[in-house]
């Protein structure tokens, strides 16, 4: 807490105008162009001393009116503890210009207040209203323009209320990109399902025993991912004693417990669907969900099942009406089982694996698409 003697409940108006005029004067108080001179220095430590005993008493007005928002208390507290009227500062120009951009924070953050628009506690209830209710589910990425467009608020309030959620461990981070919290381990988990469905394409034939696997780059491209989860997930089946990873590649050491499968199982679902569907169909229908994955941006539980039944219904038309390639061509008959395979698996729980699931599932009908004749014209 400050130690500041201001009354606080004489807290002038916030005056954008004034403020303005004070941001001005600070900046140049806090800029290398300052004058050194011991007058000038004494000068500018009184103006912002001025300046800061004006203003302090509105950010503690604010600083009581984050209601309980813990990281948001937090960040007035810093602010006004480092802007303290009283503190005691170095009469010198490195000290003076170090306590100018202190002050300058405090008055720069109620600017951001007097602007129209919706305040920072009001936009942290919202973003964690919005992760309680599933609209930013665990996995996506929260991304602040969106969300300032989305709440009307100005895009430096938003980036503020996420510090403050993201300090408050309602929001987690990597690099600097921001995610509900448990993000991370969903992210993390990735190469555990990797790692099952390769485990079950091994077992189901797919990849003989003795062979070696497609590189990992390749591999990246049929799970719509970079190559790193992959590499985890290859590392994860040679601790298993699945594959051995070598210089020379990945050669599967488990023998297929079953031949691979053809046909993907019937689709059981109360929803109607076509008998049969058009080329044009399948093909908007996979690059639908391969974009969906590949802006990582959240759908409705409900369309996400719909979309997966109904790439699982178009895998098991393809594959009924593929014809059988020739027992050389490995690359084709690698296509069909593996869509097969992807047919047959369940969908993930969490909605950000439901969305990667459904993409992988599109590249490979994708992939055995050009199998088949195109439709007559």
């Amino acid at each position: 807490m400050t130690t500041a003697t201001t009354d606080h409940a004489a807290a002038p108006p916030l005056d954008p105008r004034h403020l303005r005029d004070d941001l001005l004067v600070l900046r140049r108080i806090s800029s290398h162009s300052n004058q050194a001179a011991p007058a000038a220095v004494a000068r500018n430590l009184d103006m912002v001393r001025r300046i800061t005993r004006y203003w302090a008493p509105v950010g503690h007005a604010h600083r009581a009116a984050a209601d309980g928002l813990f990281s948001e208390e937090q960040r007035w507290e810093t602010l006004l503890a480092c802007a303290d009227p009283d503190r005691p500062v170095e009469q010198s120009y490195a000290g003076v210009m170090v306590y100018a951009g202190s002050v300058r924070e405090l008055v720069q953050a109620l600017h951001d207040v007097a602007r129209p628009g919706m305040t920072v506690p009001e936009v942290s209830r919202a973003i964690a209203a919005a992760i309680s209710k599933g609209d930013f589910p665990v996995g996506f990425e929260v991304r602040v323009k969106q969300v300032a467009a989305d709440l009307r608020a100005h895009v430096e309030t938003v980036r503020t209320a996420v510090s403050s959620l993201h300090a408050s461990g309602v929001l987690e981070s990597r690099g600097r990109r921001i995610f509900p919290a448990g993000s991370l381990k969903v992210h993390d988990a990735l190469a555990t399902h990797i790692a099952d469905r390769l485990r079950a394409q091994i077992v189901a034939g797919i990849y003989a025993s003795g062979s070696r696997l497609p590189s990992a780059k390749f591999l990246a491209t049929t799970f719509c991912q970079d190559a790193a989860p992959v590499g985890r997930a290859l590392r994860i089946l040679a601790a298993d004693g699945v594959v051995h990873v070598g210089r020379c590649g990945t050669k599967v050491l488990q023998p297929p417990a079953r031949p691979a499968p053809r046909p993907a199982p019937p689709v059981h679902d109360d929803v109607e669907r076509p008998s049969r569907w058009s080329r044009d169909t399948i093909v908007a229908t996979c690059r639908a969900a391969h974009e969906q994955w590949r802006r990582r941006r959240p759908a409705p539980a409900e369309m996400l099942h719909d979309r997966w039944q109904d790439l699982r219904s178009m895998a098991g038309q393809l594959l009924a009406a593929a014809p059988t390639p020739a027992p050389d061509a490995m690359q084709d008959l690698t296509a069909l089982a593996r869509a097969a395979e992807l047919a047959s698996a369940p969908l993930p729980d969490a909605p950000w694996l439901q969305q990667w699931h459904t993409a992988c599932l599109a590249k490979a009908i994708s992939d055995i698409l050009p199998l088949l004749p195109k439709d007559p014209r």
